[in-house]
């Protein structure tokens, strides 16, 4: 009798548990439409809403240019102005390794040459490296450095990094485009989507990109994300996007940036620029949709030139050419995947 009454109450113990595990989950997932109530819609600039700029660059202090978060001696150690003030439909900034030149190599023979493109990066631990860098540089002269290392805890550095240098030294870009060195940018069609169904004279608020939801925090010892509770208390973390591919406009560059400067340093980049940083700007995220994929969704597909505008590969300096030829490759079928950002008719009402 006493081993049946154990039992039940053992039973009762582990249903109330998976219950209140279920509710947990469910209680996340659906306050997450609650959590943009308030925030602004992205709305795409034409020729008569074009009113302001988007930011005032002698708004920030005097000391803001050799500071960085919590680092106040930072300096670009190799740096490119080859924006000079001119307007820009676009500017890729695409974080990268040291250590990965065949991957930028690949970008240069690919996307690259329909994109302006350049590759941001901290310092390596090693001289030879950084030798190799510098040479790099002197080639194609599409590298900025900062004088941090890079590794992973050091990855919202080299994200504000690039925020910085937008706002310094290419304030005119219309769109700005983050992404990582294994990307594949459908360069065609996203020229077209800028040009033809968002606006050439750029956009506000906007922060476009493939979102995460209900994302628990990783306390795993086994995890490289692994993030303890002093840094980072809470169970979940807010929306945010996977970084690999992310479309700003300058005005949200200016808030997420000035945001960060004053914010505590939280390593995961991520997590903490487009969703820690962005929801107190107000900041909503668009999503990607179908626009972004992995490699998977698209191998093997010889029609795909319209399918999609980011493309996440295994093997970057593999098959980053051979993917791109595909591209370019003339096809009878256009499937648009315009829909998924609500590019209709009416976008300029957004």
């Amino acid at each position: 009798m006493i081993g049946r009454l154990y039992s039940l109450i053992l039973s009762l113990g582990s249903l109330t548990l998976i219950t209140f595990c279920l509710w947990s989950v469910w209680s996340k997932i659906a306050n997450v439409d609650e959590s943009h109530v308030g925030h602004v819609e992205y709305r795409i600039l034409t020729i008569e809403n074009v009113t302001s700029k988007p930011f005032e660059l002698h708004s920030l202090a005097d000391t803001d240019l050799h500071s960085l978060i919590d680092l106040p001696s930072f300096n670009f150690n190799i740096n490119q102005k080859v924006c000079n003030n001119n307007t820009k439909l676009i500017m890729a900034l695409v974080h990268t390794a040291p250590g990965h030149y065949a991957k930028r190599q690949a970008i240069r023979d690919t996307w690259a040459k329909m994109i302006p493109t350049l590759f941001f990066m901290g310092l390596p631990d090693s001289n030879i490296t950084q030798s190799d860098v510098v040479l790099e540089n002197k080639i194609y002269s599409d590298i900025v450095q900062g004088d941090f290392i890079d590794c992973y805890r050091n990855l919202t550095y080299k994200h504000v990094m690039v925020l910085k240098w937008t706002l310094y030294y290419c304030p005119c870009a219309r769109y700005l485009l983050k992404t990582d060195d294994d990307t594949l940018v459908n360069a065609p069609y996203l020229l077209e989507i800028l040009n033809h169904r968002l606006s050439p004279l750029g956009a506000r608020n906007l922060l476009m990109c493939q979102l995460m939801f209900s994302s628990m925090v990783k306390r795993s010892y086994r995890s490289k994300w692994r993030v303890s509770y002093s840094e980072y208390p809470n169970r979940w973390y807010p929306i945010y996007c996977r970084g690999w591919a992310i479309m700003y406009s300058p005005d949200v560059i200016y808030k997420l940036y000035t945001e960060a400067q004053v914010s505590p340093y939280f390593w995961i980049d991520d997590v903490h620029i487009t969703g820690t940083i962005a929801d107190k700007q107000n900041i909503t995220q668009t999503d990607l949709g179908t626009l972004a994929v992995d490699e998977s969704d698209v191998v093997g597909d010889k029609n795909i030139s319209r399918k999609f505008l980011f493309c996440l590969l295994t093997k970057a300096d593999e098959s980053m050419r051979t993917f791109w030829k595909t591209l370019l490759q003339p096809n009878d079928t256009v499937v648009s995947s315009s829909t998924n950002l609500g590019l209709d008719e009416n976008i300029g009402n957004k």
